[in-house]
């Protein structure tokens, strides 16, 4: 291996996103928010539709109109980004079109796979989220190493996923999602070698970072703590003997409430720094800024946006625990019914979400927004 030239480490202080307070509020309070719900419902005996809908109103509907927040409320986006934005609208009739699709053809796995694909895409979100705060960690301590760059990515990565596949492979409600309806058998073989593939990497990043140490290259702690959380998470929720005592409701629960306080934690900060610095003329961002002025607005403002869409969702029993007015007509020979046109609305909120996340957030592009987030202030290596 050729030599390694000593770079100066990168002060400690100055490799939190925002500052040591507010990284262990996103990163630790967004994994203490996940195992108490967890506990809650493993240990405590709460069942799975109150705390379903606790972390819809409180954190994840909330955490869709963040987004909102700094995209269709703020004038200047609403400008630079007009095509990506109303044509990303798109997303809420992809759900009613599959759900004509099945009702003319008569069959209805085209609306079966719509709903798989979608949960599928909305762990692959959470994955990607992950991948991306791990990246601007990256960036705030002047890694520049390829070698501890790629280690981190096939880190997260197979921490991430290869948990996730042994669940899908083994547990009884996913695998009937996937059409898989007969018992695991080669299947627990995969399982077990995907929890040991991922002590094997894990085994490889610490002994990098034990490496960096000794060679005065420093560790960004920071940056391993967010990992850790996010991979131990992932491997509690899925480890089999706790995955088997919980209902598959909470499985979404679980490991996405982790996610919401994390984008939380990032909006705010962007806020605060684009609407809200000195000298920054808030009418030229249009109703940004308003909503954004007090943590206690924005909250009730999400609250209020849940709510709307959430309120329809119920209407039909689309979502556990109502339904009031649950409309349970048969819709030709399919065997869908009008909740399941409302349900493939639904999605449409969280798909538009997943894929305007896609674009907004892209620092290595947007020079204004590594100003809102403070990126330019870290120090090269």
């Amino acid at each position: 291996m050729n030599a390694v030239p000593h770079f100066a480490p990168v002060p400690l202080q100055a490799r939190w996103l925002v500052d040591r307070r507010h990284d262990l509020l996103s990163t630790v309070g967004g994994l203490g928010a996940s195992l108490a719900l967890m506990a809650l419902h493993v240990l405590g005996g709460v069942s799975g539709p109150p705390l379903w809908w606790a972390w819809v109103l409180l954190l994840d509907g909330p955490h869709l109109f963040a987004t909102v927040s700094r995209t269709y409320l703020d004038a200047r986006e609403r400008k630079a980004r007009a095509r990506l934005l109303w044509g990303s609208l798109a997303w809420f009739a992809a759900g009613p079109a599959v759900f004509a699709a099945s009702v003319l053809s008569g069959q209805r796995w085209p609306f079966a796979v719509f709903v798989t694909l979608a949960a599928l895409w909305a762990y692959w979100h959470v994955v990607r989220q992950h991948y991306g705060i791990m990246v601007l960690y990256q960036r705030k301590a002047g890694e520049r190493n390829a070698w501890d760059r790629r280690l981190d990515s096939v880190t997260l990565y197979v921490g991430l996923l290869a948990p996730f596949v042994a669940f899908a492979l083994t547990h009884p409600g996913a695998r009937r999602r996937l059409g898989l309806m007969t018992e695991p058998t080669w299947e627990v073989g995969v399982a077990h070698a995907c929890f040991a593939l991922v002590l094997a990497v894990v085994g490889m990043l610490a002994t990098r970072q034990v490496w960096r140490w000794r060679q005065g290259l420093g560790v960004n702690g920071p940056k391993l703590l967010m990992l850790g959380a996010a991979l131990g998470l992932t491997s509690l929720v899925f480890w089999p003997s706790v995955s088997r005592r919980m209902d598959f409701l909470m499985f979404t629960v679980a490991v996405t409430a982790f996610h919401n306080v994390q984008y939380h934690g990032i909006v705010w900060f962007f806020h605060r720094n684009r609407y809200h610095a000195e000298g920054v003329d808030h009418a030229a961002f249009g109703w940004a800024p308003k909503v954004s002025q007090r943590f206690i607005v924005y909250a009730l403002c999400g609250l209020a946006f849940t709510l709307v869409y959430r309120t329809m969702g119920c209407g039909m029993g689309v979502h556990p625990g109502c339904g009031a007015f649950d409309a349970k007509v048969a819709m030709g020979g399919s065997g869908l019914t009008l909740r399941d046109l409302m349900e493939g609305f639904i999605w449409g909120f969280a798909l538009h979400h997943y894929f305007l996340d896609q674009y907004i957030w892209r620092v290595r592009k947007d020079a204004g927004l590594n100003q809102d987030l403070k990126l330019n202030t870290a120090a090269v290596a």
